[in-house]
């Protein structure tokens, strides 16, 4: 069975880019605030 499971430290060091084409941490976005991430897969 995978462990699906990922710890908040380990998800703040993910980096996405934004529109500029910089990358953002992932922690950025809940340095100062609550954050909610939702990831969406598609099908179709």
């Amino acid at each position: 069975m995978i462990d699906k499971n990922v710890s908040i430290k380990k998800l703040g060091d993910v980096a996405a880019y934004n529109e500029m084409g910089m990358a953002v941490e992932f922690s950025w976005f809940w340095s100062e605030h609550v954050a909610v991430l939702v990831f969406v897969r598609h099908f179709g």
